[in-house]
């Protein structure tokens, strides 16, 4: 199991020991929309979200011609995450991982080897002006040895329209299973589908060999979702540890006597003792994770 920490500078420190390559070039940190204007990481327009059938409308005039740039990190007139600086070289230690992981585990008789991503997004981010990456689902989709299934998910609609528009012109696309909703719900649709393939025994196969990556905006990840997906018999999770995210919110949630975002996280109240002796302390990420971790079951 491997963790991305967030922007700090023991940033990736559990996923280098994994794999040893050089650091990702520097990034402008700019986040406009693709017309000029800077926009929320949600998509909206004007004053708030439009109606799913009226940006599809929009969004088709503009993509007529585009669809062979899909796959390629540029502009393709789709939907884009805005991303700063950290985000690319985030997504650069992934595609290694992600190409090792691949290549060194293919000619093994697994069932199957699937690449789960909960919080998908629309397939590239956007950085400043005119730089165009892709993002963590086209990078998997993308490998030299590709994976046998690929379960995207994202909350917002328009996300998932994008990815699949994109994906539609991957000789892979039947692969490719996609999921609108809380990524903490469809991970029990997702985990329940793998099991389906596990759960009848076939002479000279292995179980399936699964690859999760959760990389989601804020504290939107609960503790139960990284477990559900640890019960399932081959897995390698890669977890986003959002530091300053946390570090805005617990602050208050230690007091607070309700069930707040950073106890889902954590999946507990426990990391609340470990924030009071450790505060303010460089250690206190390291306790709070190691903490975490050993109550994965």
């Amino acid at each position: 199991m491997a963790v991305l920490l967030g922007r700090d500078d023991w940033v990736y420190k559990e996923l280098t020991c994994w794999i040893d390559c050089k650091p990702a070039p520097k990034r402008v940190n700019e986040l406009p929309h693709r017309s000029g204007r800077r926009m929320p990481a949600r998509y909206t327009y004007g004053a708030g979200p439009k109606k799913p059938s009226s940006w599809k409308e929009e969004r088709m005039n503009d993509v007529q011609g585009s669809a062979q740039c899909y796959l390629e990190p540029r502009n393709d007139s789709l939907p884009m995450r805005p991303s700063g600086p950290w985000a690319r070289e985030k997504l650069d230690y992934l595609e290694r991982y992600v190409n090792v992981f691949v290549n060194s585990m293919h000619n093994k008789p697994w069932r199957g080897i699937h690449y789960i991503d909960l919080f998908a997004g629309p397939g590239k981010c956007r950085a400043g002006n005119t730089e165009v990456h892709l993002g963590s689902p086209l990078i998997a989709l993308k490998t030299t040895r590709p994976f046998t299934r690929y379960f995207f998910a994202d909350m917002n609609e328009e996300n998932v329209w994008a990815l699949q528009q994109r994906c539609s012109v991957s000789p892979l696309q039947e692969r490719v299973h996609c999921f609108t909703g809380d990524s903490n719900l469809m991970v029990d649709v997702i985990a329940e589908r793998i099991a389906t393939i596990d759960r009848k025994y076939v002479p000279g196969q292995w179980p399936s060999l699964n690859l999760a990556f959760l990389d989601p905006a804020g504290l939107d990840l609960n503790w139960s979702t990284v477990e559900t997906l640890a019960r399932l018999n081959r897995m390698d999770l890669i977890v986003h540890y959002p530091l300053m995210g946390l570090a805005r919110y617990m602050p208050r949630a230690c007091d607070s006597t309700e069930t707040t975002k950073v106890d889902l996280f954590f999946g507990s109240r426990e990391w609340r003792p470990i924030y009071q002796k450790w505060q303010g302390q460089r250690k206190l990420h390291r306790q709070l994770i190691d903490c975490t971790f050993a109550n994965l079951k």
